[in-house]
């Protein structure tokens, strides 16, 4: 998974959340219920935010 330079996301194992770094925004979101389901989210909160998963995008282009 391509992140852009600056995105990050750090999951709290102790508080189950994840923080997140993105384009000059922090936020944290949570909890979940584990560190899986943290990062996806985090992610998505990315995606909506304008981030383009290049990686994921190849590889759906890959199946087709």
């Amino acid at each position: 998974m391509a992140y852009e330079q600056g995105m990050q996301l750090v999951f709290d194992l102790v508080g189950r959340t994840v923080v997140v770094s993105f384009r000059n925004n922090v936020k944290m979101l949570g909890p979940f219920a584990d560190q899986k389901a943290a990062i996806r989210a985090g992610e998505q909160y990315c995606r909506d935010r304008g981030w383009v998963d290049v990686t994921n995008e190849r590889e759906q282009k890959s199946t087709h």
